[in-house]
């Protein structure tokens, strides 16, 4: 074995301790880039509160007797947004529950026991209610459900 021999195995080392060193580093900063990617996703999903505290920030309760078409109007919106913002997964889950989930089931509940039509609408306030809406009352509501506790004997 002469000289380069030696040369090239000891350069070779180095080749590998140098690609090792670099997969390493590669693997840290893959880590550190999901860890980002997961925390950019959390506050993604934690801004669009606000649109939503603003939807339901004018809401007023249905009077059957005396229905006023834009509170109704703006009553499905807010139920709309929520659906969609529930159903998409776009705000975190646990959020929507917690901060919507009754004043939702309240709505959804006037609106849904109301069979007359929307002044100057063609459309029965109950049949304003969307499959999308209905969806994520029904999602909801099992989370509901599922918080009761049960015991067999």
């Amino acid at each position: 074995m002469d000289k380069y021999d030696v040369l090239t195995i000891v350069l070779s080392f180095i080749a590998i301790a140098f690609s090792w060193y670099a997969n390493n580093q590669a693997v840290r900063a893959n880590t550190i880039a999901e860890n980002a990617n997961r925390t950019n996703i959390k506050m993604f999903k934690r801004q669009g509160v606000i649109d939503l505290h603003m939807a339901w920030s004018d809401i007023y309760d249905i009077d059957e007797d005396n229905l006023i078409t834009p509170h109704i109007v703006k009553a499905i919106n807010a139920l709309s947004l929520t659906a969609s913002l529930w159903n998409h997964d776009v705000i975190e889950k646990p959020i929507l529950y917690q901060s919507y989930w009754m004043p939702y089931k309240k709505l959804f509940d006037q609106i849904d026991s109301i069979d007359k039509l929307v002044p100057g609408k063609q459309e029965k306030c109950k049949d304003l209610l969307s499959r999308d809406i209905k969806k994520a009352y029904s999602g909801m509501n099992n989370t509901d459900l599922s918080k009761v506790l049960t015991t067999n004997l």
